[in-house]
C-alpha cells in the first residue's frame, strides 16, 4: 500500500541549504568587515588631509 512508504529523505538537501545559507551570511559579514575597514583609513586620510590644509 502506497501510506506504508517512508517518508521523503530530504535530509541532505536541507542540510546543503543551510551551508549556502550560512555561507552567504558568512561573505556578507566579511565584506561588512571589509567595508569598515575601508571606511576608517580613508577617515583617517581626510583627517589627516584637513589638518593638512588648515595648517
Amino acid at each position: 500500500m502506497w501510506l506504508q512508504e517512508a517518508p521523503a529523505d530530504t535530509l541532505n538537501f536541507m542540510l546543503y541549504g543551510y551551508g549556502v545559507i550560512l555561507g552567504a551570511i558568512s561573505l556578507f559579514i566579511v565584506s561588512l568587515a571589509v567595508r569598515f575597514r575601508n571606511l576608517r583609513r580613508d577617515l583617517a586620510l581626510l583627517q589627516e588631509m584637513e589638518e593638512d590644509a588648515g595648517a
